[in-house]
């Protein structure tokens, strides 16, 4: 995540998905498909129920990442990475993903994992 690099991606249109995040290129199990920025707010704030005391709502304000859909059998996870003193957060691959394949994370109250580096 120093570096700033991650996975050629685009966005589609898939029916009954609405807009979806896309591998635009061919990507290696364990690789950074993007970092997952928005607004940090209060978890008073937030409109789910969470488990930290500040989430990323990335509703508004955010980058390609915020596209990517729910799975229930996910091509990704996000990660929390300690990096220079600054907490944050990435999508990573847990399989390899083909160029054109739907880039996929699980929802949910946990599903963010935390790496130091």
């Amino acid at each position: 995540m120093q570096r700033g690099r991650h996975a050629e991606l685009s966005l589609a249109s898939l029916p009954g998905k609405g807009i979806s995040l896309m591998a635009d290129m061919p990507i290696e199990r364990d690789t950074l498909i993007a970092q997952y920025v928005g607004e940090v707010i209060s978890r008073a704030m937030y409109r789910e129920p969470v488990n930290t005391n500040e989430v990323i709502d990335a509703r508004f304000i955010g980058g390609i990442a915020r596209f990517a859909n729910n799975s229930c059998s996910p091509y990704c996870v996000v990660e929390r990475w300690e990096v220079g003193g600054e907490t944050c957060c990435g999508i990573f691959s847990v399989t390899a993903i083909n160029k054109g394949e739907e880039i996929t994370i699980k929802y949910g109250r946990a599903f963010v994992r935390d790496r130091v580096s």
